[in-house]
Formats: C-alpha cells, sequence, structure tokens
C-alpha cells in the first residue's frame, strides 16, 4: 500500500510539473532575451559556424542542443522558428529538474524527495522560467546535478562532465562553484574533529585520481562547446576572457535586499497575493533540525547543513552583485526546494510530536499557493509587470504586430513595406516580429530620406527626432514593446489613407 501510494504521488508531481511547463508553451509574447538567443540559432544552423561572444553572449550549449530540436521540426532559417519549438529545450530541462530528488530517494526516503519535487515542479519562479528560451533552465538542471554528485564518489568523471556542461551553458556556473566551496569549507570546519591528518591523506590516496578524471572531463567538455567541436582556438580562451570582459546592460541595478523581498515579504499585485513563505519557512526549519542531539538527531546532517549554505552563498553573492534579475536565483531557489522537502523527514520525540502536524500544514499550503501562482505567472500574468517574476515582459498586443503590417502590406505600393526602418536602440524582441516582413533597416538616428520609407519604428530615445523628421510625411502611433519601453509605429499618410479607406482595422 506504501509504495503504490508513492508510486501515486510520483505520477501526479511529474504530471503536475509537465502540465505548468508545456500548456500553451508558445502563447506568451517573446521576451527581448528570447529573440537575442533565437537570432543565434538561426545564424549557426544557416551558416553552420558558432563564434562565442565573451562580452555579450552566454555558454554555447542551449544554441547547441536547440538547433536538433528545430530541425526536427522542420525549421532550419530565421523566419521557420516557433516559440514554442524553441521552448520546448528549457520546458523539458524543467521536467527533469523534478527527477533530480529521485537520486537522492534511497539515501533519504520516498516521502522527503517526493515533497522535494513536488515543490521543484510548482515553483512559479521556476516553472515561469522553464517556459523561456534563455539558459537558465538548463544551469538549475546541471546545478542541481552536480550537487547530487558532490555527495557520490566521483567516477567515469560524471561529475566533471556536468561541470563541464554547466561551464558551456552560462558563466555564472563559477558563482555556483564557490557557494559549494564556501558550504564545503563551514561543513569541514564544523567537523574538524572528526578530520586529522590520517583522514586527509586516505581520502587523498582513494579520490586523487577519480577527481583528476573529472578535472579533465570537465574542462574538455566545455572547451569543445566553447571551440565548436575543438574548429576554433580562440574560443578556448575567450571562454576564460568572459569572466572579465563581460558587458552587463544598463538599468538591472537593485538594492542588496531585492531577493529577499521577492521570495521571502508576501506583496499583492494585480489582485493576487504573491509569496513564497511557506517554503522558506519548511527549509528553515529543515536546516535548524540538524542542531538536535540525542536520539532524535537528524539524518544526513552535514548533506543538509550543505544544501542550506550553499543556498545561502549563491544568494549571498547574487546580493552582493548591482545587476540583479529575478532567474539568477533560479538555481539558488532550487537548492530551496530541495532543502524544505528534508522537513519531512525530522524525527519526532514525544514533546515535539506536535510539529509533525505543523509541518504537514504548512506544506500543504505551501504546494497549494505555489500551483496557485505558477498557473498565474504561466497565464494571465505571463507577461504583465504586476507578475514579480516577469522581468521586463513584452508587451502582449506586439502578437498583432505581424498580422496588422500584412493588412499595410496589401494595400502598399508595390505590395511591399519593405525595407522598413528601426531607429533607436534597445529594439528588441522587434527584430523577431519582423523576420517575415523583408528587409529591415537599424539606424541609431534618423537617416537621410527617411521621409521615403512606409514604415518607420522608433525607439524612446529617437522617437523625437524621428518625430520631427517625419511629421509632414507620417501618421504616428504610440505602441508599446516592453513594459515601460513605449514604441512609435509611424506608416506614411499615403498609405495610412488607403489602410482605412479599407476598413479592415
Amino acid at each position: 500500500m506504501k509504495r503504490a501510494t508513492i508510486v501515486v504521488l510520483w505520477i501526479c508531481v511529474i504530471s503536475a510539473g509537465v502540465f505548468l511547463r508545456f500548456e500553451h508553451l508558445g502563447l506568451r509574447p517573446f521576451h527581448a532575451d528570447e529573440a537575442t538567443g533565437a537570432r543565434i540559432t538561426a545564424r549557426r544552423m544557416e551558416s553552420g559556424e558558432s563564434q562565442f561572444d565573451p562580452k555579450h553572449f552566454h555558454g554555447p550549449l542551449l544554441v547547441d542542443l536547440a538547433i536538433p530540436l528545430c530541425r526536427m521540426r522542420g525549421e532550419s532559417c530565421w523566419r521557420d522558428l516557433t516559440k514554442s519549438t524553441l521552448r520546448t529545450l528549457p520546458a523539458i530541462a524543467g521536467c527533469l529538474l523534478v527527477l533530480v530528488p529521485l537520486l537522492w530517494r534511497r539515501r533519504y526516503g520516498d516521502w522527503a524527495m517526493v515533497l522535494s519535487a513536488a515543490f521543484l515542479a510548482t515553483s512559479p519562479l521556476l516553472v515561469y522560467y522553464s517556459r523561456m528560451f534563455i539558459h537558465e533552465s538548463l544551469l538549475v538542471l546541471l546545478g542541481m546535478c552536480v550537487l547530487v554528485g558532490l555527495f557520490r564518489k566521483p567516477c567515469l568523471g560524471i561529475l566533471g562532465l556536468l561541470m563541464g556542461l554547466m561551464f558551456a551553458t552560462k558563466e555564472s556556473f563559477a558563482i555556483s562553484v564557490m557557494a559549494w566551496s564556501g558550504a564545503g569549507l563551514i561543513i569541514a570546519w564544523e567537523n574538524r574533529k572528526l578530520i586529522d591528518r590520517d583522514v586527509c591523506v586516505a581520502w587523498w590516496r582513494q579520490y586523487r585520481i577519480p577527481v583528476g578524471i573529472s578535472l579533465v572531463v570537465a574542462a574538455v567538455t566545455a572547451i569543445g562547446f566553447y571551440t565548436d567541436g575543438f574548429r576554433h582556438a580562440q574560443g578556448a580562451l575567450d571562454s576564460v576572457r568572459t569572466f572579465f570582459v563581460y558587458e552587463t546592460v544598463a538599468g538591472h541595478d537593485k538594492p542588496w535586499s531585492y531577493y529577499l523581498q521577492l521570495f521571502a515579504l508576501p506583496k499583492k499585485s494585480g489582485g493576487v497575493w504573491w509569496f513564497e513563505t511557506p517554503l522558506l519557512a519548511l527549509a528553515l526549519f529543515a536546516y535548524a533540525s540538524t542542531f538536535r542531539r540525542g536520539p532524535t538527531a537528524r539524518p544526513g546532517r552535514s548533506v543538509i547543513r550543505f544544501i542550506a549554505y550553499a543556498a545561502a552563498g549563491h544568494f549571498l553573492i547574487y546580493s552582493l552583485i548591482a545587476y540583479k534579475t529575478p532567474w539568477l536565483a533560479c538555481l539558488p531557489w532550487a537548492h530551496v526546494c530541495l532543502l524544505a522537502g528534508f522537513a519531512a523527514t525530522v524525527r519526532f520525540n514525544r514533546h515535539t510530536t506536535v510539529l509533525q502536524p505543523l509541518i504537514g500544514v504548512i506544506a500543504g499550503i505551501c504546494l497549494v499557493t505555489q500551483f496557485y501562482q505558477a498557473r498565474r505567472v504561466t497565464g494571465r500574468y505571463a507577461s504583465d509587470e504586476r507578475n514579480p517574476y516577469a522581468y521586463v515582459p513584452t508587451r502582449n498586443d506586439i502578437e498583432n504586430l505581424p498580422s496588422w503590417l500584412e493588412q499595410l502590406r496589401k494595400v502598399a505600393p508595390g505590395d511591399t513595406l519593405a525595407p522598413i526602418a528601426v531607429i533607436g536602440g534597445e529594439y528588441w524582441p522587434l527584430p523577431w516580429y519582423l523576420r517575415a516582413s523583408g528587409d529591415v533597416g537599424y539606424w541609431s538616428a534618423p537617416p537621410v530620406g527617411l521621409e521615403q520609407f512606409v514604415l518607420v519604428l522608433a525607439m524612446s530615445d529617437a522617437a523625437e527626432a524621428v518625430m520631427g523628421t517625419l511629421e509632414k510625411s507620417h501618421i504616428a502611433l504610440p505602441r508599446g514593446l516592453r513594459a515601460e519601453v513605449p514604441m512609435y509605429v509611424f506608416v506614411r499618410n499615403d498609405v495610412w489613407k488607403r489602410w482605412m479607406e479599407t476598413g479592415t482595422r
């Protein structure tokens, strides 16, 4: 009966994780970062070459894995790509993340691990970024697998392979290495009385070869991806240079308390209460329970503390860095989800049995509220700034732009709007929505002869200059591009008049 119950629970958890990540996967408007990733993917498919830019790009793994999926669906160029296909890879990674606690099941029991999996499956943060074509979902999956591997004997270089893949995914893997190293040092200090010279020598003799193999495998794996299969040696150097020359985009500086406010403090926005407080409470309880002594002492005390210290280390480092976005918290938050599941393994004595039903109630509240919030971040608030996890989301009405341009094209001279002019900076994800519109030119300032263009799209930084140039020749239409980022569409007067006369608006 117990075994059947566990199997049913795992099926329910996995089903919930898959449902939340794949339902209407292609519906939400493309984020600016997704569009740039799609452009890189298309260029790689069309040219057959990969060139890593250490100043602006993350690792090549996301693109290298996305290309086979695109080709399987018959999408081999910029115009053919679809949102649902590109987002399939991170969605798969998000589903596999739910299965990671299975690797701990034999050691820590079914109940704790199925609870951890349920937290991972329904976390609104993890669900949201598992549905976005960015690197984070892959990084979280690989990072959590590395976390498991750290507590197993290194063999066949598997841990090194995972570390190499993390490096090939995103340069921020170095922050995880620092957080894990710091956690390891704290655990070593806490157990210093059990560690002596003989123990260190025995450990070194037993693990020096497996560790050496893992380091070699990690280096070869990462270099293999950064050099495009060892074809471009410069990629190996650039993979190291990126830690020193990477340029972050301005406007993303946040206070040190940003992540604390994001997760710990309940907030109401758009009629929804957003909070992760119950999960944090369970994680803190799991950590605090490791200090219990006597016959009810915690099993796996050092492992649980390591996870807690690693999560805290991640958040501490990210909090000290001025550049902050919600998706950077995905990997440390996955640590918290795993840690919270360990609350189910607490051993109670007759004086503390009241805590057991309390933990069950908190866990139930956590799962219900997480699922509710996850449904909101994938539905009504998927691209709404009132969703705290939606960072500079694309306006929903941008989805209507291609169909509206098709209507204009039918009344334009020569049956074409090309060439289209885009003036100003920060125009992504606009190229994604213009990819089927023919020739598109991009300028930082209005070029000579702009009046002759049928269609001009001006970003906010160039809107005033463009309005002065096109005041008499074009009609100006205000539109939204991203949250708090307006855009102006200028349609030449003759085309606007014809479109108005058709009555298709």
